[in-house]
């Protein structure tokens, strides 16, 4: 355990660290073919001592025509197993399985000052923390929900009600006494942590299996995902102590990911002229690129990867060639799990698409930048002509075409909450089906992204993951959000709150995705400070990093930029990020780097004063009389009794900070 926290199973309750759990359990089941439901039906779950082969407990418990094999066992951490028997004699189909924690304890404290981490579902969906009395709220527009959250997972509005996926971390910061709850491998279902807090009591608590309507046949069982409980005192390195249990081979390429993409200057409008010209101006400035991606705009219609418009009179081969000629690795975009209704396979192929409970093609959202008909729909990963065709698309990008990077986008598309052709699948096992489809037919070698994505499922298949919103060329959009009341909307502001929330999954679940860098002074709203706190954000968190302007637009002290952008980028990559206040506000303000950064941010609309107790967070870490250098100013600050005071920083403004010797 980290810090040296000791987990042990009693007779009467669970201890990890200074959490205690009362032996009073429960769970809920899921629904059977005969139509009977057992989501509303719970049983008590009594457990007997494990034998002496380990430390622990174990317990049986039936509801409704299944069995749950229940064992909660004890090494470093405590691990909840259990395997799900259908006892019927027919399929049974499972939606969800809840076991229920009443009373969870966490520290000592008389008036402990709970907060709760979530983790968002996907890419763009938000991730925060929030104190135990506020309220987590819902979108206006149900669409959102939709394409950026998980409609079988949304938030209840209440008060002091919050749900968590794949991971959460509850603290006191009271006792600076912290608990990690988490998924650990298998991710065939997806996990959900809730907590409810009310009138200052223990929180309650509950895990829940999604397994989106899986059925198991008759006299079979399912082995549900180890989550494992941590606890410590310091919560970044309870994250470090997680997701290094999690560690993805595929998390670690030799080098870090860089280049450019088209998107955020050229959206959808780009052509092939465009691509060309930016290929020649970053050969021209001898950039330190590895891939060159050409983003949406290529296709005749989302769904139709291999036809081709006429904005691309020579196709995308062509541009991968010129790409690879100028050294850089050619990349291509795609979203290989939804299509458009104006599209030839949406046409030709109703068939291929997972369905909603009328039997038409399930409805998976709206980009207003692909036109009023800009509808688009989920495709199913387990339908065998469907499959065909994928491989045939990817291999096509790959070994015909001569792409390297594949970036896949809307990926939530292949786990929508609706029928598949085959249903002894999760929906999460259909995500982890269709990477497998892709990697087949693009080849062990070839690099991915995930975009839009459900997490849990893409451990192991990606080698790279956006952890956040699009960015955007503006702030916050102020009118829309108070509109929509949308958390994960795409803008800087928000991209930049969960590039610092989900720091800790870097260079281990994938190298993380930040989104693109965008340094242009013209056609962009974002002021100076803005800019500059998006590059900031993405060089202490040390993930990929991409440009997307109009290279042959920005001016020459721009590219001296993107030089110190890249080394600096480069070197905190061999670092640790810490979101040093993770688990006291929405967003992160003092983001320290293992390789001697320090990032403080100012999200305020107004100046504030900045003057950090690095006491708190870096005890250990850092002296209490260390020096600290502005990266950019040159201007120096020296820590006095712990106390760094950076004076006024404007507002959306940041400094980076790096530790120097006197």
């Amino acid at each position: 355990m980290p810090n040296g926290f000791e987990t042990r199973v009693e007779a009467e309750a669970i201890r990890v660290g200074h959490a205690v759990f009362p032996l009073r359990l429960s769970f809920a089941g899921g629904r059977l073919d005969s139509g009977v439901d057992a989501s509303s039906l719970s049983q008590q779950i009594h457990f007997e001592k494990m034998d002496s082969t380990g430390d622990g407990l174990r317990a049986v418990a039936s509801v409704a025509h299944a069995e749950l094999a229940l064992s909660l066992s004890c090494s470093d951490v405590l691990k909840i197993g259990a395997t799900l028997k259908n006892t019927s004699g027919r399929d049974l189909k499972l939606e969800q399985l809840s076991l229920f924690v009443s009373e969870a304890t966490l520290g000592a404290a008389d008036h402990p000052r709970y907060s709760f981490f979530k983790n968002g579902h996907q890419s763009w969906t938000m991730t925060r923390s929030y104190r135990s009395d506020e309220q987590e709220r819902v979108p206006n527009v149900g669409m959102a929900n939709v394409m950026q959250d998980n409609t079988r997972n949304l938030p209840t509005g209440k008060r002091g009600e919050f749900a968590s996926e794949l991971f959460a971390v509850l603290g006191d910061s009271e006792e600076n006494a912290y608990l990690l709850i988490g998924q650990a491998g298998g991710y065939r279902q997806f996990v959900y942590i809730r907590a409810r807090f009310a009138d200052g009591q223990p929180p309650v608590l509950t895990l829940v299996y999604d397994f989106g309507g899986k059925r198991i046949p008759a006299g079979t069982a399912v082995e549900l995902d180890e989550v494992v409980i941590l606890a410590g005192d310091h919560p970044n390195r309870l994250q470090d102590a997680y997701f290094d249990r999690l560690r993805s081979p595929r998390a670690n390429p030799a080098e870090l990911p860089t280049g450019y993409c088209s998107w955020y200057y050229y959206y959808t409008k780009v052509r092939e002229i465009d691509i060309e010209e930016n290929i020649a101006c970053a050969a021209a400035r001898q950039v330190n690129w590895k891939y060159f991606v050409l983003d949406d705009g290529y296709q005749t219609a989302v769904g139709d990867w291999l036809s081709i418009n006429a904005k691309f009179p020579n196709g995308p081969k062509k541009i991968a060639a010129d790409a690879k000629a100028k050294g850089m690795l050619p990349g291509i975009w795609s979203a290989p799990f939804i299509a458009r209704r104006n599209s030839r396979l949406f046409q030709e192929h109703p068939d291929w698409f997972l369905k909603d409970a009328s039997g038409k093609p399930a409805f998976a959202g709206w980009n207003p930048l692909w036109g009023l008909g800009g509808n688009y729909y989920g495709l199913d990963a387990t339908h065998p002509e469907f499959q065909a065709h994928l491989k045939k698309v990817f291999r096509t990008f790959v070994h015909e075409w001569g792409f390297r990077f594949l970036k896949l986008d809307f990926l939530y598309g292949a786990t929508l909450p609706a029928l598949a052709h085959d249903p002894s699948l999760s929906s999460a096992e259909r995500l982890q089906l269709g990477f497998d489809l892709i990697r087949e037919a693009a080849g062990p070698d070839v690099f991915l992204l995930g975009c839009g994505c459900p997490l849990g499922p893409a451990i192991g298949k990606v080698e790279a993951m956006r952890i956040g919103p699009d960015v955007a060329p503006f702030w916050f959009a102020k009118y829309r959000y108070h509109l929509t009341r949308d958390p994960h909307s795409l803008c800087a502001k928000f991209a930049i709150r969960s590039i610092l929330n989900r720091t800790a999954m870097h260079r281990r679940l994938w190298i993380n995705d930040p989104d693109c860098l965008m340094l242009r002074g013209a056609d962009t709203r974002l002021a100076p400070e803005e800019r500059m706190s998006l590059a900031n954000a993405v060089i202490i968190t040390g993930g990929m990093y991409v440009v997307s302007d109009k290279l042959m637009a920005l001016p020459d002290e721009t590219w001296e930029l993107l030089k110190q952008v890249d080394g600096l980028v480069r070197e905190c990559d061999q670092g640790r990020a810490w979101a040093l206040d993770q688990l006291e506000r929405e967003f992160p303000e003092a983001v320290y780097n293992t390789k001697g950064y320090l990032a403080v941010f100012n999200f305020a609309d107004k100046a504030a004063p900045k003057n950090l107790d690095l006491r708190k967070y870096l005890e250990g870490v850092v002296p209490a009389d260390a020096i600290f250098e502005d990266v950019w100013s040159r201007e120096r600050f020296t820590v006095q009794n712990w106390r760094l005071d950076l004076g006024e920083l404007k507002p959306h403004a940041s400094c980076l900070l790096r530790r120097v010797q006197a």
